[in-house]
């Protein structure tokens, strides 16, 4: 089914009943009235104020009873609708209708509710309701509905929605979260152009030095071979005319098209996971590894595909075609297009502030006074040890009130994390003080919630921070399994982010060799970072001086990097690309298109 019925899960201690200002200047005056009227002796104005304190007394108190009766019954239905229905998936592009049904199963009734959605990182708001206020009770729910679309492939999803109540008067509120978490598939776009058709039938011609045409026996066109006949050949297979000659049955055998191995090498490290979700590199090498496995599909060739990152191989895909190869690759896709980047590089008074504010959207339970609080005193009393401070951090960042009150919130998120992620009884003392985990451990919990953190490119000394110059290494062996396992003339795409690693090459130059000797086609995909001009373009001015010297700066040096990455796999006839480039899939599919024809002998 389309549609996901959960009951809500939300604390109404979490946040405790605030007296707003009407309520408080209400009290207020009704109460210095009441003191004027028996210093006075005003027994009928003492009576009205005393009768108002009670009427005041009796909201709060049904307000309460309202709120602890009623909140922990509520259901939230969240419904994803496309123009097939009800969906689980959608496509890149493809705009979708989220409806949303909040109701109660209590017996008491809510006079003023205010329903907030949360959008997803990933999508992208377009028309509709994103709040809806009213009534709520058993037989009146509130029900409201929005357009969004996702402008690139990953993961859609919706933590909850966030419920702000109030009385008739406005004396009283209280806010609270209800936890929903739902996650939908977004695929990456499939659009097959005309002029990506397969190429027509050519002139036969000799096969290129050093190559060989695999002719295999099937059912095209083109005569492969003579023989003789077999019993069970079928009568229309007979060459009738050789047969009068030779004076015996003589079969004729005809060529197949033999399908073309491509393998795809994908490079999933923080690298190119760095900007905001859904424009990061990576959507962009996702759409392209996308593109080349439909348009394979559509001429029964064979793609396979390889993940790696920083660190190793991580996943493998052997060539295959079909339905269900697609929609496995697609929803390998899928999953690494939302990854957010994460670098042990990073400071963690740079991170606790961003998920200490995702928890208090989300997860406020989880703040309460009676299970998680620290004084604010507490950390003045007894600061972060001497040892467990980063060696970079000011002398005095001890003692100042900032890193106090970071040092209180890492606490609070240390708790939250050490029982999320099972640490045992000592995870809150390990994330306290060893930056290193807690480092680890919030960027997880950030990935989780695709909340993305802007990473400075380079440190204070200059270097990039995403720098890995094990990556090459990785790449290189994997092309060196591929070609040691290959069958025939295959096509490997390397998608990989050297910009920052030009000076780490030569592994990967040697393994790119390998397979041009081996007859093997090899084509590179650079990606680009958002925002750059690409190769060959002029730089555009900006509104100051500096912004536009300081861009300008940043472009060349990209510029120099992708020109010595084109250098250097250029002199084995190795075709570098920019994945900005919106013709990128059409080259990949020439190179194929190449292999066809050196297998078959056409020209």
């Amino acid at each position: 089914m389309g549609f996901f019925v959960s009951t809500a899960r939300c604390n109404s201690q979490n946040n405790a009943i605030m007296l707003t200002s009407r309520g408080f200047w209400f009290f207020l005056t009704t109460f210095v009235i009441l003191a004027a009227a028996i210093l006075y002796g005003a027994h009928q104005l003492m009576l009205i104020c005393l009768t108002l304190q009670l009427w005041f007394l009796s909201q709060w108190f049904l307000f309460q009873l309202r709120i602890r009766l009623t909140l922990r019954k509520l259901k939230l239905t969240r419904t994803l609708t496309t123009a097939r229905g009800d969906v689980e998936s959608i496509w890149t592009g493809q705009k979708a209708e989220v409806s949303l049904k909040v109701s109660s199963t209590g017996f008491l009734a809510l006079p003023y509710v205010v329903v907030s959605e949360r959008v997803p990182a990933l999508a992208r708001f377009v028309d509709g309701k994103l709040q809806k206020d009213g009534a709520l009770s058993k037989d009146a729910p509130l029900t409201f509905s929005y357009t969004l679309h996702c402008p690139a492939p990953g993961w859609l999803r919706f933590e909850g929605v966030k419920i702000e109540l109030a009385d008739l008067q406005g004396f009283f509120n209280h806010a609270t979260f209800v936890a929903d978490p739902r996650a939908f598939r977004v695929l990456p776009a499939l659009v097959i152009e005309a002029s990506d058709a397969p190429f027509v039938e050519q002139h036969n011609i000799l096969p290129l030095l050093g190559t060989h045409r695999h002719a295999r026996p099937g059912g095209s066109s083109e005569l492969l071979d003579l023989r003789d006949y077999l019993p069970g050949d079928p009568p229309r297979m007979i060459a009738w005319k050789v047969t009068a000659r030779r004076d015996r049955l003589i079969t004729k055998e005809f060529e197949s098209e033999v399908p073309i191995r491509c393998t795809l090498f994908l490079d999933t490290s923080s690298s190119v996971r760095v900007g905001p979700v859904g424009e990061t590199a990576l959507c962009r090498l996702v759409e392209i590894t996308a593109g080349v496995l439909q348009r394979n599909a559509s001429e029964r060739d064979l793609t396979g595909l390889c993940l790696f990152d920083e660190n190793s191989v991580f996943r493998v895909i052997k060539p295959g075609r079909g339905p269900r190869h697609m929609m496995r690759v697609l929803g390998v896709l899928t999953d690494v297009a939302g990854l957010v980047p994460s670098t042990p590089r990073t400071r963690v008074r740079d991170l606790v502030p961003i998920a200490y504010g995702l928890v208090q959207d989300v997860y406020p339970e989880g703040l309460e006074r009676e299970v998680n609080f620290i004084p604010a005193w507490l950390p003045f009393w007894a600061p972060q040890p001497k040892w467990s401070t980063p060696p970079g951090a000011p002398a005095g960042s001890r003692l100042s009130p900032t890193a106090h009150r970071v040092y209180r919130w890492r606490k609070e998120l240390s708790a939250i994390l050490s029982v999320r992620y099972e640490l045992g009884p000592g995870g809150l003392a390990m994330l306290l003080e060893d930056d290193e985990r807690c480092i680890h451990y919030v960027q997880r919990f950030l990935s989780e919630h695709q909340v993305s953190v802007p990473y400075p490119l380079y440190d204070q000394d200059g270097r990039y921070s995403f720098a890995a110059p094990e990556k090459a290494k990785v790449v290189a062996n994997a092309i060196l399994k591929a070609v040691t396992h290959g069958r025939d003339n295959e096509l490997f795409v390397l998608c990989i982010d050297l910009l920052e690693s030009t000076e780490h090459l030569e592994k990967l130059e040697r393994a790119v060799c390998v397979a041009k000797a081996r007859h093997h086609q090899v084509i590179v995909i650079c990606p680009w970072p958002a925002g750059v001009d690409p190769p060959g373009t002029k730089a555009e001015s900006g509104a100051f001086e500096i912004s536009r010297a300081l861009r300008q700066v940043a472009a060349e040096r990209l510029h120099q990097s992708f020109a010595a990455i084109q250098h250097a796999f250029g002199k084995f006839g190795v075709p570098v690309f920019c994945a900005t480039q919106h013709d990128t899939i059409d080259r990949i599919l020439q190179r194929m298109r190449r292999l066809h024809i050196q297998e078959r002998g056409v020209r």
